[in-house]
This record gives C-alpha cells, sequence and structure tokens, in this order.
C-alpha cells in the first residue's frame, strides 16, 4: 500500500511491536468510534437545541423552570457518552500515530481525559443531583449549582471543559502531517477550532469581562461539537484507509 493510500501508513519497523493485523483491528475500531462520535454529537446537539432553557431569575426557581422539566437535563445522558467516545478516538488516533508525532498524540490524548472527566462530573451532577432536588423541591443551594444559573458552577465547568477540548484539538492537530487532501483538512478543521474558541473567549471577555453569562458558554460547546461532526466524519475515512479497506474513491489494490 502506498504512502498515500493510508494517511497513518509506515513502515514495519517504525510501526515496531505492533503487527499488521493488530494495526488493522485498532484502525477498524477508530473507525467506529470515529463513526459514533459524529452520531451522538448531532444526537446531543439536536436534544441540546431543542431545550434551550428559557431566562430565569435569581434564585433560578420559577416555575419555568418545573415546566421544562425533564426536557433540559435530557441531552446531557449523550453527551456523558460522548465524552467517552472523545477519549476512546483520541487513543486510537494515538495507537496508529506516527512514531516520531506520538508526543503529540499522547499530550492530546491526556488532556481529554482531563477534559472528558471535568464534564462527565458536570453533567453527572445536574442528572443525579439536580433533578431530584428539583422533583423534591429540595432547592437549598441549588442557585450556585443549577445550569440556570448563568454564573454559577455548571457554566464554568463546562467553559473550563471545552475550552480542554479545544486545547486536546490544538495538541492533536500535529499528529496529522503527510501532505494529503484528507490529513489537510483534519489538521487545519482542528487548529481551526481551537483558534476560534480562543477568539471567542478574548472577544466576549474583552467585551463584557468576567461577567460573561452563559454566552461564551453556548459559543464554544457550539463550536466543539460542530468540529466533532466533521471530524468524525475525517476521521473514519482515515482510519478507513488505514485498515486498508476501500474508501468511496476508484479502487486501489494494496
Amino acid at each position: 500500500m502506498s504512502a498515500t493510500a493510508s494517511p497513518f501508513c509506515a513502515t514495519e519497523r517504525s510501526l515496531g511491536t505492533m503487527g499488521a493485523d493488530q494495526r488493522r483491528g485498532m484502525a477498524r475500531f477508530g473507525f467506529w468510534v470515529a463513526i459514533a462520535t459524529s452520531v451522538i454529537t448531532v444526537v446531543t446537539f439536536a436534544l441540546a437545541l431543542t431545550a434551550l432553557p428559557d431566562v430565569v431569575p435569581y434564585p433560578f426557581t420559577d416555575e419555568v423552570v418545573a415546566d421544562q422539566w425533564p426536557g433540559d437535563y435530557v441531552w446531557m445522558y449523550p453527551a456523558m457518552v460522548l465524552m467517552l467516545l472523545v477519549v476512546a478516538l483520541v487513543a486510537a488516533v494515538h495507537e496508529l500515530a506516527p512514531p516520531g508525532r506520538r508526543v503529540f498524540s499522547r499530550l492530546a490524548f491526556g488532556v481529554a481525559v482531563v477534559a472528558a472527566a471535568v464534564l462527565l462530573i458536570d453533567y453527572y451532577v445536574q442528572v443525579t443531583v439536580l433533578q431530584p432536588s428539583l422533583e423534591k423541591e429540595q432547592l437549598d443551594g441549588w442557585a450556585m449549582l443549577t445550569q440556570y444559573n448563568p454564573n454559577g458552577v455548571f457554566i464554568a465547568l463546562e467553559e473550563l471543559g471545552y475550552l480542554l477540548m479545544a486545547v486536546t484539538f490544538l495538541c492533536l492537530a500535529p499528529v496529522f502531517a503527510r501532505p494529503t487532501g484528507l490529513e489537510r483538512a483534519v489538521r487545519w478543521l482542528l487548529l481551526a477550532s481551537f483558534a476560534a474558541s480562543v477568539i471567542s473567549l478574548v472577544t466576549i471577555s474583552a467585551l463584557q469581562g468576567i461577567d460573561r453569562g452563559d454566552d461564551f458558554e453556548i459559543l464554544v460547546i457550539s463550536i466543539v461539537w460542530l468540529t466533532l461532526i466533521a471530524a468524525g466524519v475525517l476521521l473514519a475515512l482515515v482510519f478507513r484507509r488505514a485498515a486498508g479497506e476501500p474508501i468511496p474513491s476508484p479502487h486501489r489494490d494494496s
């Protein structure tokens, strides 16, 4: 198989102890994880768009909160699955990364684990603590933790988690260094996503100071989710090529 046919193509010597069958198996695993990442991101995004909470005044216990329950929490369930998929996707990229680029994929994996942990904790607390508290009207401490507080813990952790996701994209971009159209598209998508996240943070902070509300949170989530949808499709093609399977293009013998 030629180098242009497989973006992760490498010689047996550079693959080290990873045999051809093991490498193909990992590539197939990466393919399915990439597809699942795109699909679950679309589902999460769609549910989140239909559950955008109305503005609720302090102490965030208005009747509108009860009226919107449980719809405002449904999207968090696939979002938690998505966090695990992102970690698995970065791990798959690391396993097939060229030896000289594995320091970047290893760093990306470490950051992705931290980002996923932050967001998993954030969402899990909402669906297992805040939902029952709302249902039972046990609202002590509710204001600081609820998603309806634009300056609360939930929004702050989401900002942190998705900023770290953007950093993951930055770390992962150098892995795709081959001068092929597919790898170039992945690399620039990841770099553009990181740049857009940072520019959004700087711009909103300059305009609104530390009282950003949920403006930046909404922007950075949208940027990261759109990136995951597109990157999942592109990476599925990358992994499929690496597995030596045909892609939607003229057949090429390996």
